[in-house]
């Protein structure tokens, strides 16, 4: 729209196309667009934990047709008027919040602004149509902070896991292995057993054979000697074998009564 003026006083205005002025006593004064501008405002504020921080704003707003007057004759410089118009409502709304509380209100303190704005601007001819808060900065050392404390609870939270998998890993191989022990005694309580009770046997048999010719004394020393030479075979088959069984006094006399008995129970066969 053209403000079209007759001997410096606002005549008309001049619609878009072709329009006649009379150069003697008309001019074009200046012409108003009517698009929808955007102005980026870094306004900076402290928080009520002061912390300085730096909100970026985007207002965007028009010329209402019917009001070009008002907005052309009103403002010589609408951008630093809206912009004075911003940092006012930011450095009210900023200061009643934290850091924190200032990233969750985003929504509320873009309609404060947009609100403030339509309230002061619309009487002179503008038309606010958005009030975008695109950034909420603070200083640089408050931003490495705050990633530290966050990355410090992700450490913590990490390792309490960790401590967690640890503790079950810890009682799931205790549990194991008092099972693996439990049903080792079983084993060996089985095979104890199981020995008395071949023991018993061979004694019974044993003692059958000679016709009680040997004492129940004389058939164990028998059989303990007999394993001794088993486990002594054993321990000559196994090349890593690292232990050596050698008799003692006792061992001599025990093979020296079974040697005795079994001589006198084969003169007596």
């Amino acid at each position: 729209m053209g403000i079209i003026e007759r001997l410096g006083k606002f005549d008309r205005l001049a619609e878009p196309g072709l329009t006649c002025v009379n150069p003697f006593t008309e001019s074009l004064s200046g012409v108003v667009s009517l698009r929808i501008r955007a102005i980026d405002i870094d306004c900076p504020s402290k928080t009520r934990d002061n912390v300085i921080v730096t909100v970026k704003v985007n207002v965007q707003y028009n010329v209402l047709p019917d009001k070009v007057v008002d907005a052309y004759y009103s403002f010589s410089n609408p951008t630093t008027q809206i912009t004075s118009f911003v940092t006012n409502v930011i450095r009210g709304q900023v200061p009643l919040h934290t850091l924190d509380e200032v990233y969750l209100l985003r929504e509320e303190m873009e309609k404060a602004i947009k609100n403030e704005l339509d309230h002061n601007l619309a009487r002179y001819g503008f038309r606010i149509a958005a009030a975008l808060i695109c950034d909420i900065a603070p200083n640089e050392a408050v931003k490495q902070s705050m990633n530290q404390i966050l990355t410090n609870a992700r450490l913590k939270t990490a390792m309490e896991h960790k401590s967690e998998a640890l503790k079950l890993e810890v009682i799931k191989a205790a549990e194991a292995d008092a099972e693996a022990k439990r049903l080792s005694g079983v084993g060996l309580a089985q095979q104890r057993k199981a020995v008395i009770q071949g023991l018993q046997a061979s004694v019974s048999s044993f003692r059958e054979g000679t016709h009680g010719a040997m004492t129940p004394k004389d058939i164990m020393s028998l059989l303990l000697m007999n394993q001794y030479f088993d486990t002594i075979k054993d321990i000559a088959e196994n090349s890593k074998a690292k232990v050596i069984l050698l008799p003692g006094g006792d061992s001599r006399a025990m093979a020296q009564q079974v040697i005795t008995a079994a001589a006198s129970t084969s003169s007596g066969l």
